[in-house]
């Protein structure tokens, strides 16, 4: 009788502590207003569920911790802000921190054309970086992981074949509109945006990029890095697309003639690897710089920005002309060619 007895009093116990077990997580939360809500990255469930008790999100943090670890989803919670619509309880919190889709993420641009340096300068002002952060110091090898390949082998992983392996960022972080959640590392953003940018230049330019990268234009092999530079220098040059590819023909056809390039936008990097402060003058045509393709022939040692898919497209299909100058209208943009340098100088007369 005796034992009986226990054993309906444990019963009891242990039916309360189930009935309060899901009501407790069936409770909407006891904040007032919308609850807003941060979990940066690597923030353990411990800590969550502290936070959210002494916050008054939540009664019980022990609670919320034994329903996670019930559920399985502790190695599910996505970093990220959070706004929690009222009412919301326990088992709304899991479902929503576990959800790729939920966590209110930070939209940031990359504009066509902009920079590393400019790229960098956007991210610390929205606070995804450390002020103190630079992102020069990362190169290609860095991302090894990322993109699959091996340190110790050739690099052969499509559009990054035949690169060194030390070459920096610049030109491989894709324009385009990211949504980053809350408290990822610089890693983790730059890997988003050369993601996207393998994503897309495969996507966009599957016929005209070979298999090896080695691709003939004008006659000539160019290697992919290079095609990435000349676009570069396209996106800050030209405009129009149709005018791009007639700058294209140009500047592949001074290269291969081992003629000055004479790029003004290259002057601009050169001096200040940004081009919100270029100002140019005389005196910079003059510094001496790897960069300074009025003074070195051949192509920048690096792109000089990050170009759109427009850019890389037009290098690609350069459409043959006569010209061997140009220039930019500057009160609407069009560009103007000229065959040879005494109608050039005229040009400049004309819209200088």
């Amino acid at each position: 009788m005796y034992k009986h007895l226990i054993k309906i009093i444990i019963f009891i116990i242990v039916s309360l502590s189930v009935l309060f077990f899901y009501h407790s997580i069936s409770q909407p939360l006891s904040c007032e207003t919308n609850c807003n809500f941060t979990i940066t990255k690597g923030e353990n469930l411990r800590n969550i569920a502290s936070r959210l008790e002494m916050e008054n999100f939540i009664s019980s943090s022990m609670i919320f911790q034994i329903y996670f670890k019930l559920k399985g989803g502790e190695r599910d919670i996505k970093a990220g802000d959070y706004c929690f619509d009222l009412p919301v309880s326990i088992k709304d919190v899991y479902n929503i921190i576990t959800s790729k889709q939920s966590a209110q993420n930070n939209h940031f641009l990359i504009a066509e054309g902009e920079t590393l340096l400019e790229i960098e300068e956007n991210l610390k002002e929205k606070g995804l970086i450390d002020k103190d952060s630079s992102l020069k110091k990362w190169q290609l090898r860095d991302f090894f992981d990322l993109l699959g390949i091996n340190e110790s082998q050739p690099i052969n992983f499509g559009i990054f074949s035949k690169m060194s392996p030390d070459v920096s960022l610049e030109g491989f972080l894709y324009p385009d509109s990211y949504h980053l959640p809350q408290g990822l590392t610089e890693k983790e953003i730059l890997s988003i945006f050369i993601k996207n940018f393998v994503s897309k230049v495969y996507n966009d330019l599957s016929k005209a990029i070979e298999t090896n990268l080695s691709l003939n234009i004008n006659g000539k092999t160019r290697d992919f890095y290079n095609i990435l530079i000349m676009a570069s220098l396209l996106e800050k040059e030209v405009l129009c697309f149709e005018e791009k590819q007639m700058v294209a023909d140009i500047l592949w056809r001074r290269l291969d003639d081992e003629f000055l390039l004479q790029v003004d936008a290259t002057i601009c990097y050169a001096q200040y690897e940004s081009f919100k402060k270029c100002s140019l003058n005389r005196d910079l045509f003059k510094l001496d710089s790897p960069y300074n393709t009025y003074l070195y022939k051949g192509l920048p040692p690096t792109p000089i920005n990050n170009p759109g898919i427009e850019s890389l497209k037009a290098v690609l299909q350069p459409k043959a002309n006569n010209y061997w100058y140009y220039l930019t209208d500057r009160s609407t943009g069009n560009t103007i060619f000229s065959e040879n340098y005494d109608d050039h100088l005229e040009a400049r007369e004309k819209y200088f």
